[in-house]
């Protein structure tokens, strides 16, 4: 009798919406076919974004189950961000179940969700382009937050705090989601340039951007 290794392939690219298991808090989950995850969360009925766990160099076994050990849970005003594994199990797709799993074993953010319906949706500059107004947060708190995306993809935005970011927006390749590069300054701005994903449902616009040092993250949750 000959066994099998399970080998590790792409992750099932997509964004898959649901909730936490228990709860009727939404959870809204990205992931890249390179690997890198994106799982937000927050309170019910898609308002007031909570959250978000940043996984990287993940991978999806031959049975669906894909699993990053480098991730981060980021919750807004709370340092640092504890250090968890992402599981997500695709087996049952567009069903998928999975959980933020914490370093000594105990579950942590366990949810449910499905495939969601802008799949079908190639990203693109002309949707995602429009004045977007909502909240900017990270470790220090949350602060009103304005931001705009031209057609050609330039990106600008201000805070309530004074604060002034510029970048670029542009389409994922293969996923309906949005690469983002910003930068912030001048003070009272961190001088900074961060990279990360943006999620487009609707009006509604979710980006997450980790610092360098994944020390930090800058989330945004706005709509047109």
């Amino acid at each position: 009798m000959s066994t099998k290794t399970a080998l590790c392939i792409a992750a099932s690219g997509g964004v898959y919406k649901g909730a936490l298991k228990g709860s009727d808090t939404y959870t809204t989950l990205l992931i890249l076919f390179g690997g890198t995850a994106y799982l937000f969360y927050g309170a019910p009925g898609g308002a007031n974004l909570s959250g978000v766990v940043v996984a990287s160099n993940g991978a999806q076994r031959s049975d669906g189950r894909y699993s990053s050990a480098s991730a981060l849970d980021y919750r807004i005003g709370s340092a640092p961000a504890p250090p968890v594994a992402l599981m997500a199990n695709f087996a049952n797709a567009p069903a998928v179940s999975g959980a933020a799993v914490n370093k000594d074993g105990s579950p942590n953010l366990a949810f449910s969700a499905s495939a969601a319906s802008m799949l079908d949706v190639a990203p693109s500059l002309v949707n995602a382009s429009g004045l977007y107004n909502g909240c900017g947060m990270s470790f220090g708190g949350a602060t009103d937050t304005r931001l705009t995306v031209a057609a050609n993809g330039y990106a600008a935005g201000t805070t309530s705090s004074g604060c002034i970011f510029k970048g670029r927006v542009a389409p994922h390749a293969g996923v309906n989601a949005y690469d983002v590069a910003v930068t912030f300054g001048p003070a009272p701005c961190p001088n900074a340039t961060v990279n990360g994903n943006a999620i487009l449902d609707g009006p509604r616009l979710l980006v997450a951007l980790p610092s360098p040092d994944r020390a930090n993250v800058f989330f945004f949750d706005g709509r047109k």
